[in-house]
């Protein structure tokens, strides 16, 4: 009953909806009550009794509703069908739109369920991601709030529509012979047993089914993203494999949570049919012992045999409530996560600023044991150019990491224009931050759209400016519909210089005092690099622009140049001043240039 209330919970967030649907499943299960009580007068009135049948006296339901209607004896022949017919149309009317109004409680349930978990999943820091698989998070936000909406829907729907049916039932034969009532629920305590018994294998099974589909859905989405390598490596038999192992785990499981769903259904009816004829054999003797009339005896069989479907359908709405709460659970994990990075209470937003960042004795970990970097500390005056480089892993992007508030440093403090960045709003500091990644993020969408995402009222003018900029413009112009071509996922119709120029123009159109470039030239040709750095030289003026770079052909201009090496700022100053020195810088400038190794000192 505890998951009932669950998913009740979530349904009363569509209040109105939910009351209308409970009056009519309310009215539903009246109608079916007056249908049971109509057998009555239909066997004791309407057909030919022998002389020495006798109808004992007794207060019946049908005898009030007659005397309310002015109804006389006489009449009954005419009055009964055409009241069957009534009861009829009523319960039919009723459950229809018990189901519809049911039916949009869920959707309407689930709408907004999808709509707060794609939004907390949004807000979660960039560690969440490192530890979560985008696969077992898209399982849960389809796959898990189907089962939720099936539930909500449908089974609970049926759930409380057959509950209120099996009270009126109830009713029913207590009023008619409260006596034979009592006795033919002698074995009914027995079902309270294997039902709980089947609930809990359920919600058990139920919840491995589930993850079981996420490990599918992770291995769908990392074989589909990483097609290339795939193909490349020729490991297309392998990931097959995989994939009809995790589909065979998941059969599995299945069909253990069918089995034990089929089962719950035949065993409930087996209960019933006990009852039904311990009640035949009981009734029989009370209507000759004179207590009860045949009429009523067929009024409180047919009430009983009409459980049945109730009973049934009930086990069957109790097992896809199961599942659901183990959707459910598992839908709670994520919304129970709290973002690491989060605004303070006191936060405020950040002014336009200048652009002058500094690190002060920072240190970070991603896992906590290692250092990524540890006690940098470097200036950064605003409106020029620095430069990181150092081997892959030294903590270069980690920088970046940590000045956007990806992840918060867990010594140090980092400030723009002197104000630590963990006092604004996360908002405002993004805001002011063009980023333009290594790893290159577009929409399946118009080149316009990439260029202007995330920014409202932006003209057309100054989507081309931004291109223009980026020398972009004349390949988009060379596009079939130019501006409105659609570039596929993840910009897949382009190159990748195309791309990376798209993100670079991405980033300008947004303005901000502060250009991040992480590795933004890495997989340009020398053509596609010419027009980059021709597009840098221009907009780089009156914005402080940090350049993260493995070629030092791209940095060699840099206002300052800043070495990391396990963590640590080794080494920082201009080109010919890191040159001079004859460090880590001079050995990677000679590694790429051998040829100019003797002219760089």
């Amino acid at each position: 009953m505890k998951q009932i209330v669950q998913l009740l919970k979530l349904a009363f967030r569509e209040k109105k909806r939910l009351y209308l649907s409970f009056l009519c499943t309310l009215f539903v299960a009246v109608f079916t009550y007056v249908f049971v009580n109509l057998v009555q007068p239909i066997i004791d009135e309407m057909f030919v009794r022998s002389p020495a049948a006798q109808v004992p006296e007794k207060t019946r339901f049908m005898d009030f509703v007659f005397r309310t209607l002015g109804v006389s004896k006489e009449d009954l022949i005419i009055v009964i069908p055409l009241i069957v017919v009534a009861v009829i149309l009523g319960k039919g009317l009723f459950t229809f739109l018990s189901s519809f109004l049911m039916k949009s409680v869920g959707h309407r349930v689930v709408k907004r369920m999808r709509d707060d978990i794609y939004g907390h999943i949004l807000y979660q820091s960039s560690s969440y991601f490192d530890h979560i698989p985008t696969g077992d998070l898209m399982s849960r936000l389809t796959n898990d709030v189907d089962k939720i909406q099936q539930a909500l829907s449908g089974s609970l729907g049926d759930f409380i529509e057959e509950l209120f049916i099996l009270v009126a039932l109830l009713t029913g034969i207590f009023f008619i012979d409260w006596h034979l009532a009592l006795v033919s629920f002698v074995v009914a305590p027995l079902a309270a047993v294997p039902l709980a018994a089947f609930s809990r294998v359920l919600k058990k099974k139920g919840l491995r089914n589930q993850e079981e589909m996420a490990r599918i859905y992770t291995l769908l989405h990392e074989t589909i993203t990483g097609h290339k390598v795939v193909k490349a490596f020729t490991m297309e038999r392998f990931e097959l494999k995989k994939f009809m192992e995790a589909t065979r785990r998941y059969f599995r499981t299945s069909l253990k949570l069918a089995w034990i769903s089929s089962l719950s259904s035949p065993f409930m009816e087996f209960l019933g049919g006990v009852v039904g004829a311990f009640i035949l054999y009981v009734g029989s003797r009370r209507i000759g012992e004179g207590v009860i009339s045949p009429g009523d005896f067929g009024a409180f069989v047919m009430a009983v045999f009409l459980m049945y479907m109730p009973i049934k359908r009930l086990s069957k709405a109790n097992n896809s409530i199961q599942q659901a709460v183990a959707c459910y659970e598992r839908i709670q994990e994520v919304m129970q996560a709290v973002p690491e990075i989060h605004d303070a209470p006191d936060a405020y937003p950040l002014p336009r600023v200048r652009g002058k960042v500094r690190f002060e004795s920072v240190s970070f970990s991603y896992d906590g044991s290692r250092h990524a970097l540890q006690d940098i500390s470097f200036d950064v005056r605003p409106c020029t150019t620095a430069a990181f480089v150092g081997l892959s892993g030294a903590g270069k992007t980690t920088v970046i990491n940590l000045l956007a508030r990806f992840y918060e440093p867990s010594a140090g403090r980092i400030t723009i224009d002197g104000i630590d960045i963990r006092e604004v709003t996360l908002d405002s500091l993004r805001a002011q931050i063009g980023l333009v990644t290594q790893d290159i993020v577009l929409f399946n969408d118009t080149i316009r759209n990439n260029i202007a995402y995330g920014l409202a009222d932006i003209t057309s003018e100054d989507v081309v400016r931004a291109a223009r900029a980026a020398n972009a413009h004349e390949f988009i112009m060379d596009l079939p519909d130019g501006y409105e071509t659609v570039i596929g996922e993840r910009g897949g119709l382009l190159s990748s210089g195309q791309r990376q120029r798209l993100a670079i123009a991405r980033a300008l159109l947004k303005d901000p005092p502060i250009l991040i470039l992480d590795e933004a030239t890495s997989a340009l040709d020398s053509e596609s690099e010419r027009l980059i750095q021709e597009a840098l030289a221009r907009i780089k003026e009156n914005r402080t622009t940090l350049v993260i770079a493995h070629r030092l052909s791209t940095i060699r201009g840099a206002d300052r140049i800043f070495v990391i090496d396990h963590g640590r700022l080794s080494e920082s100053g201009t080109h010919e001043e890191l040159c001079r020195l004859n460090g880590i810088y001079m050995r990677l400038y000679e590694l790429q240039f051998p040829e100019e190794g003797e002219r760089g000192r």
